[in-house]
Parts: C-alpha cells; sequence; structure tokens
C-alpha cells in the first residue's frame, strides 16, 4: 500500500457482516487485538503475553456513549476525569478546543468522544467507521493482524465538495512496563538516530519532537520484546511524547498510570485546529494512511 495516498472517488465499500455493540477481539499470529465502540479506540494489544498499550483504573468508564448523570463543565477536565488509556484518533483537532475553530471541538477532538460502529472482518481484522458531525468527514479505520506485525489503516473521506483542513494525531498510549529497561531512539532520516529520554517513575514529561522518517524503535529489556512503529512522516511529520509515569498526585491521574505515549501527529501541539490543520482532505476525495507497529522478540 501506498501510504498518504490522495484519492478522488464516489466509491463506498458495503458490509453485511454484524455490527457489534462491545470491544471486538481477533486474535491471530500470537497477536490479541481489541477495539472498542467508545472514541474507536484500540484498547489493548497484546503480544507474546505482554500488555502493550496502558490501561487507566477506571478504563471501563469509557469516553463514548457513557450516560453518567453528571459531567465536568470543560471537555478538558472531563477527557481527563475518563481517558481509558488505548489508542485514539484525534482529528479533526487535538489539544485544547480553540476559539477559531471553524466549528466547536471537544478537547482532543470529535473522533475521539464518539460512539463508532465496530465489526471484526475475518480472522484477524476489524474494521471501525464513524460520520463526523462537525465536519462531513467519514473516518473507516482497518486494525489488523499479520506475523510479528499490527497494521492500522485509516482513510478519512470528505463528503462534501469542500476541501477540509484537519488536524491528525494518532495516540497510543504504551504500557509504562515497557519503558522500566529500555532504549528508545526516533530516528529522524540523520546519519545516527536521536535518543528518546524516558523519565523514571514516578515522574512526568511532554516533547513535541519533528521526524523526517517517522520511526521510533523501542527495545524493551523489561518484557523481552523489541517494538518499532513506522508511519508516514510527509502525512503526520511530528511525534508527541507523553510521559505519565506515576507522576501526577493529584487530579486526573492521583500517581495511578504509568503511560507513555508516542503519537505521530500532522501539526505542533497546539498550533491548529478544525479549518487550520495541516491536513487537506479535498473535496469529494480522501486521504489514507498506514501505521505499523512490527513486534519481535528480543532474540
Amino acid at each position: 500500500m501506498t501510504t498518504d495516498d490522495v484519492v478522488t472517488t464516489d466509491d463506498v465499500v458495503t458490509t453485511d457482516d454484524v455490527v457489534t455493540t462491545d470491544d471486538a477481539v481477533v486474535a491471530a499470529h500470537g497477536i490479541r487485538v481489541a477495539v472498542a465502540r467508545a472514541g474507536g479506540a484500540i484498547s489493548s494489544i497484546e503480544a507474546h503475553g505482554v500488555e502493550l498499550l496502558a490501561r487507566t483504573p477506571w478504563a471501563d468508564e469509557g469516553l463514548g456513549g457513557v450516560d453518567d448523570a453528571w459531567r465536568m463543565p470543560s471537555s478538558s477536565a472531563e477527557w481527563h476525569r475518563r481517558y481509558p488509556g488505548g489508542w485514539h484518533l484525534l482529528t479533526p483537532a487535538a489539544g485544547d478546543p480553540a476559539p477559531e475553530a471553524a466549528v466547536d471541538q471537544p478537547f482532543h477532538g470529535e473522533a475521539a468522544w464518539r460512539s463508532w460502529r465496530v465489526r471484526v472482518d475475518g480472522d484477524a481484522a476489524i474494521v471501525t467507521e464513524v460520520l463526523l458531525r462537525t465536519a462531513p468527514l467519514r473516518i473507516t479505520r482497518t486494525v489488523s493482524v499479520a506475523q510479528e506485525h499490527v497494521f492500522v489503516d485509516t482513510v478519512v473521506r470528505n463528503e462534501s465538495a469542500t476541501a477540509q483542513r484537519i488536524v491528525w494525531v494518532e495516540h497510543p498510549a504504551l504500557a509504562g512496563a515497557l519503558f522500566d529497561d529500555a532504549d528508545v531512539e526516533l530516528d529522524d532520516g540523520a546519519d545516527a538516530p536521536i535518543a528518546v529520554d524516558i523519565v523514571a517513575a514516578p515522574g512526568s514529561r511532554f516533547a513535541d519532537l519533528a521526524t523526517a522518517s517517522g520511526r521510533v524503535a523501542i527495545r524493551s529489556a523489561s518484557t523481552g520484546l523489541d517494538v518499532t512503529m513506522t508511519w508516514d512522516a510527509a502525512l503526520l511529520p511530528r511525534v508527541y511524547v507523553w510521559q505519565e509515569r506515576r507522576g501526577s498526585e493529584g487530579f486526573p491521574w492521583w500517581g495511578a498510570v504509568d503511560a507513555v505515549g508516542i503519537e505521530p501527529a500532522s501539526d505542533p501541539y497546539g498550533t491548529a485546529t478544525l479549518g487550520s490543520g495541516s491536513v487537506t482532505v479535498p473535496g469529494r476525495g480522501e486521504r489514507r494512511t498506514r501505521l505499523t507497529w512490527e513486534i519481535r522478540p528480543r532474540g
């Protein structure tokens, strides 16, 4: 597959597969993947007996379709109160709501708050879909498993005739246990990769880094796994490194969350929103890309 393709087409793929109401799960080639309707999040990637994604103690509350009688007044506070961990797609905006946005957005964008349609496709793939209401965009994500690989293929289709400018951030929060004794390197296209400084627990840190290659390697001695993440740096030329390693004693983490987010992103953090992001989805067209995780036991 060629990533970051720009396609103009009116083709629609339909299926008679049953749509599930709970997490969809596939297991193949020694890898188990689960995807939730809430936020369309990949809630679990387990390989060789190791859970790779972080999960908060309150993860069962979820984000989408929850009927609590009370919510916090700001979407940022509510996101953090409910945040379950896992891997969300943040679009058409990310970060705090911006007053200049073409349409109001919740914290981290509409897509991560919606309930998605989820279905299992064959023995080794899960397909999710949502039609946004704050932008005329239909998003389809296919999570598939192959030998020592997880692929996440995303298509963002513009249902209108007007081009849409959006922010696009992949937000996988990885389990902190991967990083207890790990080397993490960002390949920026230079002669030598750049070491990413991981804080020891308890500690917290955030960095916004440029990348020319779209490749991060995690060599985890603590779990015995090597995990390599690759993506199209032409579409997502930055990577946010969010570290919450039981370092925040107050709200919202209460010292109970150990997660490291390695997040390919289209724009510098906090600089763009719906209507000003660097990703343009052409009228009646689509943008598509693939992210790949290669997961190997250390040999």
